[in-house]
């Protein structure tokens, strides 16, 4: 796999500079992000340390300031009245009544005033609440948290939730619910409860002294209900219908790091023990972290000095490495231009750009020796390619070129016209001049007159052979006649299809030489009506024709006699790859051969 590189455009100098800054720059963002990191986690210990302990100290007084409420009524749940009253084991007039709502008044007058709400349940269900009678309708609290709940034997604590009094003066006001237990001074068992609502002036009291930084706050949270929050809006309402939805609270007993209205805040949260509430602290994380903004400008601070020494000294510096550099481009310039005598400065020592300089002379002096040895081999090979060429095409042409004993054959064409036998007179003058064309031209090419000339003496052999059934017909135009091809191409390819077209139906049968032109190509078809060639003959054939196609240039041929082989290989010897013999054979109706040479004659070469 190759490596990706990408394109430098600036100068050695210049990509220094930037190398220098480029590691100062990542060396200095590595330290930044490894200081901001360990920062970051010792700043959210710290904060959880100290909220904490913040914590802490509010669940102890919130604790503490409910256990005050419970205890501060034992004198009031033990008294006779509402002993009796809860038990009910006698009718209370309306004096009795007033006597109780009046004793949880002053209860409430002397202990706790953000007290708004005093109730004694017993457990029928009756009520007499602080502010009035309504033993007869104590449906009117049904709406709220505490009504539907048993007494229980310890002390309950509902979170805020906003007020369904009766009476619409104190309606909507948010509060906290005791749920006092009351236990019987007879058998000890639970008569009833007392339930308490408290505003939150006091809790606010409590939370308001503590503080987190400039900006920081605490909040209470019950499940997913808001117990308390600096915004008073947000009293008892589920979580998820404030702000404080994007946030997360379920790492209890540590801090996180969160984001909140755009800001980085610090939250921690923290279980109590008696309500089971979260207690939640958060603060801005710049509050908390002063000294990462002095880390951060010391960082920076250093960075510009840095930039600053490389900026200046690095020039200075690279001049001693960048200057043969510079001289060594200029060498190389010259090289690539052609001028193989200019030579690097070639000073002692063992420095690399000395050593670089040594080597480069050794190369340019080793490229110019290579050079002029390939000089000449190229031309030691291009003669011995035209002598290779020149004899494969020679023994080619010997191939089909044997000088048959041609005066002979006139001796008997000279006999046969004494005797008086025409037909042998005529057979023996055709062959006499087919293998005096073979021999009579020194030249590879002919003229297709020519090559008609003779094939028209051969096909005349032939009709002497099959007198009867056999016919020949050239349709070549008189204009393609001054075209040059390779001599011998026509004849062979005619007898291979007397041979395998003609012979096989006993003479019975027709060959037909026709030409076009198709642009710059003559295309000559030999087409025969015999019995064709079968799939697998024909798939050897062209696979032949391949291998010479591609072959032919690297080694000699076998002997192929007067075969299509032997025509393609001259062909292609002679005009490329892209010309010579094509097989095309329709199954019991024939086979065309087809020729393709170049389209030209002697006049325009």
């Amino acid at each position: 796999m190759k490596r990706l590189r990408l394109p430098i455009p600036f100068s050695i100098k210049t990509n220094m500079i930037l190398a220098f800054l480029g590691v100062s720059l990542i060396s200095i963002l590595i330290l930044n992000l490894f200081t901001i990191h360990y920062f970051s986690e010792a700043v959210k210990k710290d904060f959880f340390t100290i909220s904490g302990e913040a914590q802490s100290r509010l669940n102890y007084h919130l604790d503490d300031y409910f256990k005050q409420i419970a205890s501060s009524t034992s004198t009031l749940l033990k008294s006779d009245l509402n002993q009796s009253w809860l038990s009910g084991k006698r009718v209370h007039t309306s004096d009795d009544i007033d006597n109780i709502q009046m004793e949880l008044k002053r209860y409430v007058a002397f202990n706790f005033p953000e007290i708004i709400g005093m109730f004694l349940v017993n457990r029928e269900q009756r009520i007499i609440s602080m502010t009035g009678n309504i033993n007869t309708d104590s449906l009117s609290y049904r709406n709220e948290p505490w009504y539907d709940l048993p007494p229980n034997d310890s002390l309950v604590i509902l979170p805020t939730h906003r007020t369904a009094y009766p009476y619409p003066q104190q309606n909507g006001t948010p509060v906290l619910s005791l749920l006092i237990p009351i236990y019987s001074t007879d058998d000890l068992n639970v008569t009833g409860k007392l339930v308490i609502d408290i505003t939150f002036s006091k809790i606010h009291d409590i939370l308001g002294k503590s503080a987190l930084g400039k900006t920081g706050f605490f909040f209470i949270l019950a499940d997913d209900r808001i117990v308390y929050h600096p915004n008073q809006d947000w009293l008892g309402m589920g979580v998820g219908r404030t702000d404080l939805a994007s946030l997360s609270f379920d790492r209890e007993e540590q801090s996180s790091i969160q984001y909140w209205n755009g800001d980085k805040m610090l939250v921690s949260v923290k279980r109590s023990t008696i309500t089971d509430w979260n207690i939640v602290s958060i603060v801005p994380f710049d509050e908390m972290s002063s000294g990462l903004k002095a880390a951060r400008g010391s960082t920076f601070f250093a960075f510009m000095i840095v930039s600053v020494a490389i900026i200046a000294v690095v020039p200075l510096v690279s001049n001693i490495f960048v200057k043969p550099i510079i001289r060594l481009k200029q060498v190389m310039q010259s090289v690539a231009r052609g001028d193989f005598s200019v030579r690097a400065v070639d000073d002692a020592g063992q420095m690399e750009f000395q050593q670089l300089g040594h080597s480069f002379n050794r190369m340019v002096e080793q490229i110019n020796e290579l050079l002029e040895t390939v000089y000449e081999l190229r031309i030691q090979e291009m003669h011995v390619r035209l002598r290779q060429k020149e004899a494969l095409i020679q023994a080619l042409q010997n191939q089909i070129n044997p000088h048959l004993l041609y005066n002979s054959l006139d001796i008997i064409k000279s006999i046969a016209y004494l005797e008086n036998v025409p037909r042998v007179e005529k057979m023996a003058k055709n062959l006499a001049d087919v293998y005096r064309y073979t021999a009579k031209y020194a030249e590879s090419e002919v003229t297709i007159g020519d090559e008609l000339t003779h094939l028209s003496k051969y096909l005349e052999i032939i009709r002497v052979r099959f007198p009867h059934y056999f016919e020949s017909h050239i349709y070549v135009n008189e204009k393609f006649h001054d075209c040059l091809i390779e001599k011998l191409t026509l004849q062979p390819l005619v007898e291979n299809a007397v041979k395998y077209g003609i012979e096989p139906k006993g003479g019975h049968g027709a060959i037909m030489v026709s030409a076009f032109q198709d642009d710059a190509v003559l295309v000559i078809e030999i087409a025969d009506n015999g019995p064709g060639i079968s799939e697998e003959r024909m798939r050897e054939l062209n696979e032949r024709l391949a291998f010479i196609t591609n072959h032919v240039k690297d080694k000699q041929l076998p002997q192929e006699s007067l075969g299509i082989a032997s025509v393609q290989a001259r062909l292609v010897l002679k005009y490329g790859e892209d010309y010579g013999v094509a097989l095309h054979s329709f199954p019991g109706r024939g086979t065309v051969v087809s020729i393709r040479i170049p389209y030209r004659s002697p006049k325009i070469g």
